[in-house]
């Protein structure tokens, strides 16, 4: 089986496995609404825990009794061995992102506003004048009553760096970004643990994934927008999933903080 790092939506939308990209546990899709389903789309989690992000449109919902829609940003965490049914009208979008789970947990709607306003959440890190002032919205952070998943968003300034300065989580976890809301703007990704044989370098704009199975993984945005992004990391040990404990390249560290 090949392995890709960087994917295209057009490539997404069956369920590309965790080998497919060269991880161990994150499987990922794109789930289009292009027309009306009668009667709604259904999904199982089965084993896995999952997390829906709405990038395009919006969707309604109904799972575990509750009723709702989701819209631009928001995200729905469904545990393992549950059903959810979703409803859109033509042009939504929504990202699919599962992990292995046995834990006994709940369903929720995180919506973006809620995490907007919430300071304990969303953080700004980095400063214009080293161009690596971003925006980060922890949805699913440390606190959240999940298994392996730690699911958030990522904005860059016009022109800025994210994951900046480049850090590592090594072999605790592993990650997949997938790029949304960017316009006519593009970006830069960049995956590697020797700078002079990078493991991705790609150019990437609304859609888009990359992988990040081990090493560095600094992204910018060109000058027409930032970057942004949603990030899925998932623990190789289930519960091992302290967001802020990773290992930055040691020729940046201490330089940007």
């Amino acid at each position: 089986m090949e392995t890709k790092y960087h994917y295209k939506p057009e490539e997404l939308l069956r369920k590309i496995a965790p080998e497919e990209m060269g991880l161990e546990y994150t499987s990922v899709q794109r789930l289009e609404f292009a027309i009306e389903l009668e009667g709604g789309r259904y999904l199982y989690s089965d084993e896995e825990e999952l997390c829906l992000v709405c990038i395009e449109g919006q969707v309604d919902f109904e799972c575990s009794g509750q009723k709702g829609t989701a819209v631009l940003k928001d995200m729905l965490y469904i545990p393992c061995k549950t059903s959810i049914k979703l409803k859109a009208g033509k042009n939504a979008v929504m990202m699919y992102y599962g992990a292995p789970s046995e834990l006994d947990s709940r369903f929720v709607h995180i919506k973006f506003t809620d995490v907007n306003g919430d300071e304990k959440r969303y953080h700004i890190y980095g400063n214009k004048e080293t161009g690596c002032l971003r925006h980060v919205w922890n949805f699913i952070d440390d606190t959240f009553n999940a298994s392996r998943l730690l699911m958030g968003l990522c904005a860059g300034e016009s022109g800025g760096w994210t994951a900046w300065p480049p850090h590592e989580h090594a072999k605790k976890r592993e990650e997949v970004y997938v790029y949304f809301n960017m316009g006519d703007a593009f970006g830069i990704q960049c995956v590697y643990e020797d700078m002079k044989n990078p493991l991705v370098v790609a150019m990437v704009g609304n859609g888009d994934m990359v992988s990040v199975p081990r090493g560095y993984h600094p992204s910018t945005g060109c000058p027409a927008g930032g970057i942004f992004y949603i990030y899925c990391m998932v623990s190789k040990k289930t519960g091992n999933r302290a967001f802020m404990d990773l290992n930055i390249q040691s020729i940046y560290e201490g330089k940007f903080e």
